[in-house]
């Protein structure tokens, strides 16, 4: 018997917590052609996104209740374990080992949905070595060796059907963009946790350079659009009408591949270039997949998609989110980030809302596309209702020159006193950099253009500084890895949880003892690996707690499940009753307790200055 035989896999392969919940979790993949959602092809010719949602829940299967701990310090308690199979694997049938480890849905044979993208497991694997600072050398034998990691699984159900609801039931739909080193698996936790209370969660996996690898199908030009019926009210079974013949299968090898794309880790002219042209393709993907959204809900598969689940099965699942995303009215899609994703979603918001420069040097990032008939416009969804979360928010990309000019002017939904439509989630990593979190107070406030006047907004106020350069605001740097660490030195004092009077301030908020990467997959997979962070599925679990209250006051509530599986919100994740969490103060409000007027929003903030990329110790 071979040693690995004598080994639990449960116990060897990191896993997921269940989701938090009333609802079973599907997934499915789309990647599609640039050209058949009319954009211009630009560093990739498809976009590719994982969509979250809601399903019924499986059959369960009967398996062991013993507690067990994962590899690397992960830990899972009864209720996962109950839902985790114990039985050795022999080498021989390694291709079964996800039939029995690391699920906590029981899918009845269905294929898993492995974190690692399919089927560059290997690649992906060896890039995030490498984007952690090793040698390409090093990375590619770790990408051998750590064969097991291939094996983590989400708990999903793959490519199920779209829970089913009345007629008239739509749901809310999000798109969640990644940051530095992410990919549309990487933050599948939050987003599948959202999808468990009933929301649409759509993770595109951006070709910036921003992921650690991405590969790309090559299109095929002989595809038609494909118009999907839906559900018939009369017979309640999905259904399928092509206006064409059905088009054929692509080949599964013919791809292109976008590497890492490491840029300078210190402000600069160079580096603040180089985060635009990211910005610019980001929001150009963004915009895409928006209009792929449209189109699926009109019942519209745009031509050469390719879907997770090919064939009619594929159409069938499609065919059940025909008329059912909440994304016709105006304001109603959710936008939504972490730390790079932020910056993409914050600078999305403010390009589409902000009237055009009539400065003739600046040329804006994204210019919304013309009207569609199937598609509501950007500039009709985008609106002081529309919804706005930024998880660790990085403000380093919105200082370029191609950025800044849109910079001095507030969110759509605070210049119309609607900033509870906008909530902001900070670790406590980022929480004590001094200089991104007066640059988030900053942008959060109804003034960002105001002059600050002090070192520590010296970042913010470079606008009118044409003649001063950002190699001048060059900070220690280390040279090693892609992740962003913030400076770490005194830790800021407290702010009060005050209000502006008569004005909506945004939903402000930092998890204690939580690391950058809390927010991600990482901190529930590789808990050791994350310094300054402590119970990983709990800082993950305030964040959801926090985003799903916040969607039900933004006017959710009807169509989101209840907390812990009753009927009724979590009102107390923003009344300062969980341990754990702590509100931030915004520049206004801290003005109004100081009784100044104004506000810098530094006092009390010390720590060493400037940004550092780098991976932790």
């Amino acid at each position: 018997m071979s040693l690995f035989s004598l080994l639990n896999p449960a116990n060897i392969i990191p896993r997921f917590p269940p989701y938090p919940g009333p609802y079973a979790v599907g997934s499915f993949e789309l990647e599609i052609p640039v050209a058949s959602l009319g954009g211009m092809a630009g560093v990739a010719e498809t976009v590719q996104f994982r969509v979250f949602y809601p399903t019924e829940k499986p059959v369960e299967i009967p398996i062991s209740a013993q507690p067990a701990s994962s590899w690397w310090g992960s830990k899972c308690d009864k209720k996962t374990a109950a839902a985790t199979a114990t039985a050795a694997v022999d080498p021989a049938q390694e291709e079964k080992l996800s039939e029995a480890v690391n699920q906590t849905t029981a899918t009845g044979g269905a294929k898993p949905v492995r974190w690692l993208p399919e089927p560059h497991q290997r690649e992906y694997l060896s890039a995030y070595v490498r984007f952690l600072g090793a040698s390409s050398g090093f990375a590619e034998i770790v990408s051998y060796g750590g064969r097991l990691l291939h094996y983590i699984t989400l708990p999903v159900t793959a490519d199920a059907p779209l829970l089913p609801k009345p007629l008239d039931h739509r749901f809310p739909t999000m798109i969640f963009s990644h940051g530095l080193g992410g990919t549309r698996l990487a933050y599948s936790h939050i987003c599948g946790s959202m999808a468990s209370y009933g929301i649409v969660v759509v993770a595109p996996e951006h070709r910036d350079g921003s992921a650690p690898v991405s590969f790309v199908k090559s299109s095929s030009p002989d595809s038609p659009e494909t118009e999907i019926s839906g559900s018939k009210p009369e017979s309640g079974e999905p259904g399928i009408d092509d206006t064409a013949n059905t088009p054929p299968q692509k080949d599964a090898n013919g791809r292109a591949q976008v590497d890492y794309i490491t840029h300078p880790h210190h402000p600069s002219e160079e580096t603040a270039a180089g985060r635009n042209a990211q910005l610019e393709i980001r929001m150009h993907e963004v915009s895409l997949i928006y209009t792929a959204l449209c189109k699926l809900d009109r019942g519209i598969l745009p031509a050469n998609s390719s879907i997770s689940t090919p064939g009619e099965a594929g159409k069938d699942l499609l065919s059940t989110f025909k008329d059912r995303l909440d994304i016709r009215t105006p304001g109603r899609l959710i936008w939504a980030g972490h730390s790079f994703g932020a910056s993409t979603m914050f600078q999305m918001i403010k390009t589409v809302a902000t009237p055009p420069s009539t400065n003739p040097d600046f040329a804006p990032l994204f210019t919304p596309p013309p009207s569609d008939d199937d598609v509501l416009p950007l500039k009709a969804q985008i609106t002081a209702d529309s919804p706005l979360m930024l998880l660790d928010l990085w403000c380093l990309p919105l200082l370029g020159k191609r950025t800044s000019a849109l910079f001095k002017h507030p969110l759509p939904q605070i210049a119309a006193d609607k900033g509870r439509n906008v909530l902001a989630v900070m670790s406590e990593e980022f929480w004590k950099w001094k200089e991104n979190l007066n640059g988030v107070r900053r942008v959060l406030s109804h003034d960002p253009g105001r002059k600050r006047g002090t070192e520590h907004h010296k970042w913010f106020e470079q606008w009118d500084e044409h003649h001063e350069s950002l190699a001048s605001l060059e900070s220690a740097q280390l040279e090693v890895g892609g992740q962003i660490v913030a400076p770490q030195g005194v830790t800021p004092t407290p702010t009060r949880p005050a209000s502006v009077a008569g004005r909506e301030q945004p939903r402000f908020f930092y998890a204690l003892k939580s690391a950058h990467l809390s927010q991600s997959d990482f901190g529930v997979l590789f808990p050791r690996a994350i310094r300054k962070a402590e119970e990983p599925e709990r800082i993950l679990e305030l964040n959801v707690r926090a985003a799903v209250q916040w969607l039900r006051d933004a006017g959710y509530a009807g169509v989101l499940g209840g907390y812990e599986g009753e009927v009724g919100g979590d009102e107390a994740i923003f009344e300062g009753e969980v341990e754990g969490w702590a509100r931030i103060g915004l520049e206004e409000v801290e003005a109004a307790v100081e009784g100044t007027g104004a506000s810098g929003g530094g006092e009390g903030l010390e720590g060493e200055e400037g940004i550092v990329e780098r991976v932790a110790e």
